[in-house]
This record gives structure tokens, sequence and C-alpha cells, in this order.
């Protein structure tokens, strides 16, 4: 069973990084609401801008489920392994 402390530091970053990709995406799709463009200013691609948004999201979803399967493998490591009272008594 892995940690406690480490347990609840890993749900408590999913839900930081949930709460701020979710912010992230909200701003991209609702700048396409904006008025027209003037002429003088450049107008940005919302499909690039789409991209750029889901892309931190993709990679941070594969960082959290590699470091919770880190978590989980440790854990089961440290539940199998032999203690250091049954390694002295042989």
């Amino acid at each position: 069973m892995p940690s406690l402390p480490a347990t609840i530091l890993f749900w408590v970053s999913v839900a930081s990084c949930l709460v701020a990709q979710i912010l992230i995406v909200r701003s991209v799709l609702g700048a396409r609401a904006l008025p027209a463009a003037r002429p003088e200013l450049p107008r940005a691609r919302g499909s690039v801008e789409v991209l750029w948004a889901i892309a931190p999201a993709v990679a941070l979803a594969a960082l959290l489920f590699f470091t919770w399967r880190a978590i989980q493998t440790k854990g089961a490591a440290r539940a199998t392994a032999p203690t250091t009272s049954a390694v002295a008594a042989r």
C-alpha cells in the first residue's frame, strides 16, 4: 500500500492540474466569441490555440498516469519485501 502523504499529494496535484486545464481550455474557447478582429491587429488561428491548450493536458495526463503507477508499484514492492526481522531470523 502506498504511503498516505504520497497518495494525498498525488490527488491534490491531479485536482490542481484538472482545474488549470479546464480554465485554459475555457479561455481559449471563450476567446472565439470576441468581436471581429480589426485589420491592424493580427487574428490568432483558433485551431492552433486549441492544440496548444490540449497538448499540455495530454502530457499532464500521461505524467499523472505514470506517477500513479510508480506510486502503486513502490507500495506493492514495499508490502511484499521481507522485513529485517524475517531476514535476521534466517
